[in-house]
């Protein structure tokens, strides 16, 4: 029996997704500039793995909303749910038994996403930065994958650059003050962030756009202000390529 593509239940939150993207490929940047070929361990077919199985796990966000939410169907929620989330798991698992401070923090903001999803609440601003934070999670985890350490300075960079776009759109959809101020007191405080953990200060080059942005608050629509975020993110790629330590 053929399943139809458009039965399943993909996520469509391409935003999301772009987080995702770039998360990984900053964690595949971090983790090859550690020459892994070196040590002849085929970090390739494990990193490979690993990203698939966390494709799986980020696609299971669908199925738990509509689980969690629908009072029809729920059996097909579930079973969608559980292969995605069985299946990304299982391919996670194998390199990151002993990663037990990525598993940790993982499911510490998995629980904080239940919480937020159960009760409704799941586009509040601070339900959308722990959402942020589970996406970039990847990075980390696919830096580990490659090298076998943990490197919460990467996460800390990578969160930090794309929790800015999650309070920009914000503030430019409610035009307030306080979301505003909240804002470029953000992008002033990041640069120093960055400093005492001994990240390159320069990756945040991109966050001038925020600011100025911010300062004219022009009138934009939503899909241009998102593929302005799609460049910013491959612009800090591309920073993190040549000034990653």
């Amino acid at each position: 029996m053929s399943i139809s593509f458009q039965r399943i239940p993909f996520v469509r939150e391409w935003g999301s997704w772009a987080v995702f993207i770039y998360s990984c490929s900053a964690g595949l940047i971090a983790g090859l500039q550690t020459r892994p070929w070196q040590t002849g361990n085929g970090f390739s077919i494990r990193t490979l793995a690993a990203i698939l199985g966390l494709i799986f796990l980020v696609n299971s966000k669908a199925t738990l909303a509509s689980f969690l939410r629908s009072a029809e169907n729920r059996k097909e929620h579930l079973g969608w749910l559980l292969f995605f989330s069985l299946t990304g798991l299982a391919l996670l698992m194998p390199f990151l038994i002993s990663g037990t401070g990525i598993l940790l923090a993982s499911s510490l903001l998995v629980l904080i996403y239940l919480v937020f999803v159960s009760n409704g609440k799941e586009h509040y601003l601070i339900a959308e930065l722990n959402g942020f934070a589970l996406l970039t999670m990847s990075a980390p985890i696919v830096y580990f994958v490659i090298t076998g350490e943990v490197s919460w300075k990467l996460y800390t960079a990578v969160l930090i650059f794309f929790w800015a776009g999650v309070l920009k759109v914000r503030a430019r959809l409610k035009k307030t003050v306080p979301y505003r101020s909240l804002m470029l007191v953000y992008c002033a405080a990041a640069p120093f962030l960055y400093h005492y953990v001994n990240i390159p200060v320069i990756l945040l080059l991109p966050l001038s756009e925020n600011v100025i942005s911010l300062i004219l608050m022009r009138e934009e629509r939503l899909r241009r202000t998102g593929n302005i975020e799609l460049i910013k993110g491959a612009v800090f790629l591309i920073l993190a390529g040549f000034f990653w330590e």
